[in-house]
Protein backbone atom coordinates (compact mmCIF):
# COMPACT_ATOMS: atom_id res chain seq x y z
CA UNK A 1 0.00 0.00 0.00
CA UNK A 2 1.99 3.18 -1.17
CA UNK A 3 1.17 6.12 1.07
CA UNK A 4 -1.03 9.23 -0.12
CA UNK A 5 1.34 12.40 -1.65
CA UNK A 6 1.61 15.40 0.70
CA UNK A 7 2.24 19.09 -1.14
CA UNK A 8 5.56 20.36 0.34
CA UNK A 9 4.98 23.50 1.88
CA UNK A 10 8.15 26.01 0.95
CA UNK A 11 7.99 29.66 -1.13
CA UNK A 12 8.06 28.70 -5.10
CA UNK A 13 9.03 32.49 -4.88
CA UNK A 14 12.58 31.77 -4.03
CA UNK A 15 15.34 30.01 -4.82
CA UNK A 16 16.38 27.03 -3.05
CA UNK A 17 19.53 25.48 -2.47
CA UNK A 18 19.87 22.51 -1.56
CA UNK A 19 23.15 20.66 -0.31
CA UNK A 20 22.86 17.02 -0.11
CA UNK A 21 26.30 15.17 2.00
CA UNK A 22 27.26 11.85 1.45
CA UNK A 23 29.89 9.66 3.16
CA UNK A 24 30.09 7.09 0.12
CA UNK A 25 29.61 7.32 -3.28
CA UNK A 26 25.34 6.15 -3.53
CA UNK A 27 24.37 7.29 0.16
CA UNK A 28 23.08 10.68 -1.17
CA UNK A 29 21.02 8.48 -4.39
CA UNK A 30 20.11 5.71 -1.91
CA UNK A 31 18.56 8.57 1.02
CA UNK A 32 16.99 10.86 -0.47
CA UNK A 33 17.05 10.56 -4.19
CA UNK A 34 12.87 10.48 -4.50
CA UNK A 35 12.61 13.38 -2.33
CA UNK A 36 15.24 15.42 -4.59
CA UNK A 37 13.60 14.81 -8.04
CA UNK A 38 10.41 15.67 -6.34
CA UNK A 39 11.54 19.10 -4.83
CA UNK A 40 13.19 19.76 -8.87
CA UNK A 41 9.93 18.86 -10.35
CA UNK A 42 7.44 20.76 -8.09
CA UNK A 43 9.55 23.67 -7.34
CA UNK A 44 11.70 24.41 -10.69
CA UNK A 45 14.34 26.54 -8.61
CA UNK A 46 16.27 24.56 -7.19
CA UNK A 47 20.22 24.63 -7.13
CA UNK A 48 21.89 20.94 -5.73
CA UNK A 49 25.04 21.29 -4.65
CA UNK A 50 26.31 17.06 -4.10
CA UNK A 51 29.46 16.66 -1.59
CA UNK A 52 31.08 12.77 -1.33
CA UNK A 53 33.29 12.19 1.10
CA UNK A 54 36.45 9.95 0.71
CA UNK A 55 38.70 8.79 2.30
CA UNK A 56 42.51 7.68 2.36
CA UNK A 57 43.71 4.20 1.58
CA UNK A 58 43.73 3.01 5.44
CA UNK A 59 40.74 0.74 4.61
CA UNK A 60 41.18 0.04 1.04
CA UNK A 61 41.71 -4.06 1.17
CA UNK A 62 38.66 -3.84 2.71
CA UNK A 63 36.76 -2.16 0.44
CA UNK A 64 37.47 -4.32 -2.79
Amino acid sequence: MSRPKTTLQLSSRRRLNLLCLGAHSDDIEIGCGGTVLRLLEELHKVDVHWVVFSGNDTRRKESI
